[in-house]
């Protein structure tokens, strides 16, 4: 897949850092890292150890993020080989010149990359004892096994999903439905929002999904998070990009595209009005969404979006327009009654009338419904899922085929758009 944005932030993967980082660390401090093999100490056993991750993020034909955190502030790189031989190359994160270091969370990039390739990763990573001005003491270092995983094919005639949304921190629910899920045979796993209920405490996302995600798929394929409203409240909400990078510029909205699959994420901000008292002065999300309209008319207009032969869009608040009152009255009826709903029905919909829209996926109203294509105000069905169910949904030849399955795997849909 292609992302279409700009890189910010300079990710540096160079395999001279792999020649030059021991002797680099031998002179900044007399106490230089030793690299503990995988087989001395694989799981970090000793005091510094990783402790969540690692996932990936953000995977295109040509690179991927590497996100994981260590039990203390240290120096962290990755080592990536070519299908478990070839030379290895060491990367690392700069900014403004600075080689990333002395924190516990990690996102490394991994660029230069080829396309529909086999690759394997490690993690290699040096608690630092000391951080003077002109002394850096390392202590114990820690380095995990190689982990697989696979570059898109931008040539690639089909592509699958997993789609979930308002865990609300039930890990347990979490499991359940990944595990109904074929997730050996599905590219990746996008996250519709409200995944947290609200973000209060730093281990929050990681006991509610990412540790979950870890242990079932997500060292070897990568997710993404459309973020909800409940993820933007909370005293650590401003904290979130910390733990996702859906966009090596660290936007939350995206669009890429998967061979010739075109998906765009929108971020849906609140339900109620900037104003209301419950933020307190401190909302701005009309402005936001507006914003993502401007962007997204750019999209629309790429070479990408319209040589695309599937579209998907991704979005946790679900647009409404009073003209859908005829397909589920008491639905549309309670969605008028809610700000973000509307909001994004007067900005989305007619911006997205004849894109040829294959499916749009949303969530928030924890009851499922599918709202077939209605001319002139939604051109598309729109899937609203619940919060008990997953779907897989794969993209090729035939149209795009959607299973939405439940808890204990019972089939609520199971169908075919084209």
């Amino acid at each position: 897949m292609n992302l279409r944005n700009t890189i910010a932030v300079a990710l540096l993967c160079s395999a001279a850092i792999v020649v030059a980082a021991r002797d680099a660390r031998a002179a900044a401090a007399p106490s230089a890292p030793r690299d503990i093999t995988a087989a001395d100490n694989p799981a970090g056993n000793g005091t510094y150890r990783i402790t969540h991750g690692p996932y990936l993020q953000g995977l295109t034909a040509d690179g991927v993020t590497v996100v994981f955190t260590t039990s203390e502030r240290g120096f962290s790189r990755v080592e990536v080989r070519r299908g478990g031989t070839g030379g290895i190359r060491t990367c690392v994160s700069v900014k403004d010149g600075l080689v990333a270091a002395y924190d516990t969370a990690n996102a490394i990039r991994l660029d230069s990359l080829e396309a529909a390739t086999e690759y394997e990763y490690r993690i290699v990573s040096t608690r630092i004892d000391s951080f003077e001005p002109y002394r850096v003491t390392y202590g114990e270092s820690v380095t995990t096994p190689w982990y697989a995983f696979r570059t898109p094919d931008p040539a690639a005639r089909s592509f699958s999903f997993v789609a979930m949304n308002d865990i609300h921190d039930t890990p347990e629910k979490c499991r359940r439905l990944l595990e109904n899920q074929p997730l050996d045979s599905i590219d990746m796993v996008f996250y519709v929002g409200d995944m947290m209920n609200y973000f209060e405490r730093p281990e929050q996302p990681y006991e509610s999904f990412i540790d979950v995600s870890v242990d079932l798929f997500a060292r070897h394929k990568p997710f993404a998070v459309v973020r909800g409203n409940h993820e933007t409240r909370g005293r650590l909400a401003r904290t979130y990009d910390r733990y996702i990078h859906n966009t090596p510029e660290g936007r939350y909205y995206g669009f890429y595209t998967f061979g010739d699959t075109a998906v765009v994420m929108l971020d849906c901000g609140e339900d109620k009005p900037d104003s209301h008292d419950v933020y307190a002065g401190l909302a701005a999300f009309d402005a936001y969404r507006l914003e993502q309209v401007r962007w997204l008319r750019e999209v629309i207009r790429s070479r990408e979006f319209r040589r695309a032969r599937h579209r998907i869009v991704l979005l946790h608040i679900p647009p409404v327009d009073e003209r859908m009152a005829p397909q589920d009255e008491a639905l549309v009826s309670g969605m008028m009654e809610w700000h973000g709903n509307v909001h994004w029905g007067e900005i989305l919909l007619p911006l997205l009338g004849r894109t040829h829209i294959d499916l749009m996926i949303t969530a928030h109203q924890h009851s499922f419904h599918l709202l077939p294509a209605m001319k002139g105000v939604h051109d598309f069905p729109i899937i609203i899922n619940d919060n008990r169910s997953a779907m897989t949904v794969r993209c090729d030849g035939g149209g795009v085929h959607v299973k939405v399955t439940d808890m204990d795997g019972t089939v609520k849909l199971d169908t075919t758009f084209d």
